[in-house]
């Protein structure tokens, strides 16, 4: 036989396939290195079997089976009593005996075999027929035994529609003997039939079933029922359980008889369930696989594995579950092993202890109620307390997680497909696969999410993005909001990754917030969930961005400008491929999105002159990029320059300074491209060629970008800082108006209300004046601010969920002040 430790199939198969001259024994063998005990096998009763409907007679009784049938085991094991665990019988059910003349012995009549009884042909067996056959405790006739002498109705054939006779003598201890005529009459006609019909009265089922549980104990210890005739009363019972598992009494005892029965003959049910021969039982509460599966692991010094630890928990007497585990019971089963495995990445192993495993089986059947198989030296680790409490605090970990997910499944009509359901999932669950692939509203915005990349290079609007959203709540796809608040962006950036995109602009890497009327573009991989921008990713964001406004500036957008940009992105040895990817997206977006200077000139103003001829030579090198800058654009460049802050009148004179310097003018990979600088593309078009060579951005730039890294990245950090998207920072002096640098900074870090800078301030201390204005008169407000009451709007209820995870502005057609969010955000000041 194979090595006990390396196969734990063949655990308990050491007599199973010992002998094979002589007779198998199918009882439960113990593993070779664990020393069985003395065998006993007796019948009497067990006090602590609950009788079947809790009014059964309390009178002890302990009555042993005949001497004959008790030596009958000793004798004939008596070779195999050091090999075989306790096995006990016992009843304390009253019984009821009816006379009769016919004494010839019962017997089992097997599967094929054919009867003609009382005027049925009975085609198929399994069942016990005759005149006389005692219960296994030795007292009584078999309830099962179908004897012929007695009386009986007359025969009907019974369809699976048909109605099926029954009355009082079909009591809830039924017995054939014990049964009216007209009801022995009406079982017959049922084991005369296909034995499916579903109404059958479940007594009839009871008394046929009971036949099975004779069968199985009776021949327990020997070779007289063969494993084909084992496997196929396996297989009949659990028709039986399908068909009529619906009443909850015969579901219990059919399932645990099953499961029993797959122990008693575990190797041969093993190796039938794992090859998909057989289907394996049904789940069971006496969990009697469980703990043998538990003492096996345990015996052999294993870890416990994830899926034990769970049945562990579920058949534990010493945890309640909660809530988020009865409705949410698939969530938080997979939850669970994911914490388990995170917490235990071998699982961890459980010392053996003193108490025997004890398994028990409790009968349907009179004739056997309890069969007891104590296994005397496997240890049962079950009621164990440390290793339950470490199971408890991972489920209390689970309840934690699903609690906000529990809560929304429990309010009405809200379904567990819906995607604000979906972004309530735990992370580390949703971003399983097997999650991702079950929600629709996840597979469809993956599906157009590729389309868009493959065919747009992701460039996409929020309102077209916003449809695949399927919201469920009030503000749903058709009614997308005017303005966004955090919860939005968060949502369908979170979408976004959970069909494998990533999403640009995100608030947390470009410091600039989606809009309901901009743009974005998808990327694909997206950013992983570790992701962590380097200091270089900020600092070329920063640069594409001003590099944007220079392409844009005289309305389109020239390929060369592009791939000037592009060459910054590509050039940097310290991006990561992600930060790449990301970076190449957010230039695309930039390119397409109108360029919002508010705040630059206050940030700008306070540069030294090093950083600010910085800046002009970066302007200018990309607006060189097509090999010459027309007069318009020139304009264009000084409005740039004096929108910046900076004098427009040096813009001739930085164009002369670097295309007069030596070699700095820009050299093109191929020469015939250089006709090409005409092409041009729409500001809101796709402005990226990636068929074309790139061309060579300028050599004096790229050297003043790598001699100069720390001086140059860190001065665009500190004119970008903080996005103007989100804070909106305009009040800019006129242009011969001179600026009090130390002023501007200080009145930059201000505010009147914690965390709103000054300008945001102003406007939420003046719209909390009253309960309700109209939109008109709300954007003359932000105008008079130079606000746009959209971003706004979002930059104040951005600020009210970080502090009071609510909005305190509902902005429809209307803007409506929240007075209790008010006062919460009161406590800030």
């Amino acid at each position: 036989m194979k090595n006990f430790i390396e196969n734990v199939l063949a655990l308990f198969r050491e007599k199973y396939d010992g002998k094979k001259d002589g007779a198998k024994t199918h009882f439960i063998d113990l593993p070779p290195d664990i020393k069985p005990s003395e065998t006993i096998v007796e019948t009497g009763v067990d006090s602590d079997v609950a009788n079947h409907n809790n009014s059964t007679n309390p009178r002890a009784q302990n009555i042993y089976a005949r001497q004959s049938q008790t030596n009958r085991y000793r004798d004939e094991h008596l070779d195999d009593v050091g090999e075989l665990a306790t096995f006990v019988i016992s009843s304390n059910k009253q019984k009821h005996d009816i006379t009769s003349s016919n004494r010839k012995l019962g017997r089992w009549v097997s599967r094929y075999e054919s009867l003609k009884i009382q005027g049925r042909i009975i085609d198929k067996g399994f069942f016990y027929f005759g005149g006389k056959l005692e219960t296994l405790i030795g007292y009584g006739t078999e309830p099962s035994l179908i004897n012929d002498s007695l009386s009986v109705g007359s025969p009907k054939v019974i369809y699976n529609t048909s109605h099926i006779y029954s009355d009082e003598s079909l009591g809830y201890w039924p017995s054939y003997a014990a049964l009216s005529p007209l009801c022995r009459g009406a079982y017959l006609d049922w084991l005369a039939s296909d034995r499916a019909n579903p109404n059958t009265p479940i007594g009839y089922v009871f008394i046929y079933f009971g036949g099975f549980e004779r069968r199985v104990i009776e021949g327990i210890n020997d070779d007289s029922v063969s494993d084909d005739e084992f496997v196929n009363i396996y297989n009949e019972v659990l028709r039986l359980h399908d068909i009529y598992g619906k009443q909850s009494s015969f579901s219990n005892y059919s399932a645990n008889f099953l499961e029993f029965m797959t122990l008693v003959r575990s190797p041969l049910f093993e190796e039938k369930i794992q090859t998909a021969q057989l289907l394996p039982p049904p789940a069971s509460s006496q969990n009697l696989t469980f703990k043998m599966k538990l003492a096996k692991m345990v015996t052999l010094k294993l870890p416990i594995p994830a899926t034990l630890a769970w049945e562990w928990l579920i058949f534990s007497n010493e945890y309640n579950f909660k809530t988020p585990a009865r409705r949410c019971e698939s969530e938080f089963r997979d939850l669970f092993e994911i914490l388990y495995k995170k917490a235990y990445p071998n699982g961890f192993i459980v010392p053996p202890n003193k108490t025997k495993l004890k398994i028990s089986y409790h009968a349907a059947s009179q004739s056997i109620v309890s069969v007891d198989l104590t296994l005397d030296d496997l240890q049962d680790p079950s009621a164990l307390r440390s290793p339950i409490k470490k199971l408890i605090a991972i489920a209390e970990q689970c309840n934690e997680a699903l609690d906000a997910y529990s809560r929304y499944l429990g309010r009405e009509a809200n379904s567990a497909t819906d995607i604000d359901a979906i972004m309530l999932l735990p992370k580390v669950l949703i971003q399983q696969q097997s999650y991702r692939e079950k929600y629709p509203v996840i597979q469809n915005f993956k599906a157009w999410a590729e389309s868009v990349t493959q065919n747009d290079e992701g460039l996409t609007t929020v309102k077209e993005l916003w449809e695949y959203l399927d919201e469920p709540s009030s503000q749903s796809s058709s009614t997308m909001p005017k303005s966004f608040a955090k919860k939005h962006g968060e949502m369908i950036i979170n979408l976004a990754e959970l069909a494998g995109f990533g999403v640009v602009p995100d608030q947390r890497y470009h410091q600039t917030s989606l809009k309901p009327d901009g743009y974005v573009v998808l990327f694909d991989g997206g950013h992983s969930q570790d992701f962590e921008p380097s200091t270089s990713f900020y600092q070329i964001s920063l640069a594409l961005r001003l590099g944007a406004m220079v392409a844009t500036i005289n309305g389109y957008v020239d390929k060369r400008e592009v791939d000037t940009l592009l060459t910054i992105i590509e050039q940097d040895t310290q991006l990561t491929a992600i930060e790449k990817a990301s970076l190449k997206a957010y230039l695309l977006w930039r390119l397409n999105s109108p360029a919002n200077m508010a705040g630059l000139k206050a940030n700008l103003a306070v540069l030294d002159e090093k950083h600010i001829s910085f800046i002009s030579r970066f302007i200018i090198s990309v607006a060189l990029a097509n090999g010459n800058v027309e007069p318009s654009q020139i304009k264009q460049i000084e409005k740039l320059y004096q929108a910046l802050g900076l004098d427009k009148n040096s813009v001739v004179s930085d164009i002369h300074h670097l295309t007069s310097a030596k070699k700095s003018m820009p050299t093109f990979s191929d020469a015939t491209q250089q006709k090409t600088s005409d092409n041009s593309t729409g500001a809101n078009a796709n402005v990226s060629d990636r068929k074309s060579k790139p061309y060579i951005f300028n050599a004096e730039l790229l050297a003043a970008y790598e001699s100069e890294t720390g001086d140059a990245k860190a001065m665009l950090a500190s004119i970008f800082a903080a996005d103007d998207d989100d804070i909106e920072v305009n009040n800019e002096p006129l242009p011969n108006e001179q600026v009090n640098n130390d002023t501007e900074v200080d009145r930059l870090k201000e505010s009147v209300v914690k965390g709103l800078d000054t300008i945001h301030s102003k406007l939420y201390q003046q719209l909390i004046s009253k309960e309700v204005w109209q939109r008109e008169e709300a954007e003359v407000l932000c105008e008079s601010l130079n606000l746009m009451i959209n971003g706004a709007i979002e930059t104040i209820n951005d600020w009210s969920y970080d502090n009071v995870n609510a909005p305190v502005l509902e902005a429809e057609d209307e803007i409506v002040i929240d007075y209790e969010i008010v006062e919460e955000l009161k406590v800030l000041d």
